[in-house]
This record gives structure tokens, sequence and C-alpha cells, in this order.
């Protein structure tokens, strides 16, 4: 997942987190008949309704760039095979010696 990718599901959780709170919210306002209460819970339900839209256009949008990355990689993939082979396992190699030398260290030594 890339950084806008992972920024734009950050942004979501929270607006969808800011939601349930204002929900939450709107379900202790008592009803009392106050006309200026009642206002309030107009504006909070309308608030509410546009960060729920909000919050289906950044998932649509993240959506879309989740496709067309995939749609993207696939054919470059399939448009170079041994390169995406070689990158594939330049990677695994990268990460066993990562793991390796991690393991080899011994405990409490920081050294180079």
């Amino acid at each position: 997942m890339n950084e806008e990718t992972g920024g734009t599901a950050a942004r979501a959780a929270e607006l969808r987190g800011a939601v349930a709170r204002a929900e939450a919210l709107l379900g202790t306002l008592p009803d009392t008949g106050d006309a200026d209460l009642g206002a309030l819970r107009e504006r909070i339900a309308a608030s509410i309704e546009s960060a729920r839209a909000r919050l289906d256009s950044i998932e649509a949008r993240a959506r879309g760039a989740h496709e067309t990355a995939t749609a993207a990689f696939e054919r470059w993939s399939r448009a170079n095979p041994w390169a995406a082979l070689a990158i594939g396992a330049g990677i695994g190699l990268a990460l066993a010696l990562a793991f390796l030398g991690r393991r080899s260290r011994p405990r409490g030594v920081d050294g180079p």
C-alpha cells in the first residue's frame, strides 16, 4: 500500500469514527420539544449525512486508485515477466537476508 492510499484509509477510518461519535452524541440529546434543541438535532443529522457522503467519496476514490494500480501492475508484469520475476526474487532475497542477519545477532548487541 502506498503512502497516499494508506493516508486515505486512515482518513476514512478517522471520519468513520467521527460519524459514529456524532451519532452517539445525537442519541444522547433529550427530545424535550424545545425548538432550539430540535434545530441542533437537525444540524447534527445534516452534518452526519454530509460526513457519510464524504466517506463514501473517499472510499470510492481509494477503490478506483487500487483498481488502477492493480491493472497497471498486471499489464506491466505480463509485458515483462522476467523482470517481474527478478524483482520478486530480489525482494525475497533482501527480506531473507534481513531476517537472517537479525536472527544471527546476539541479544543486547547493537553494534554494526
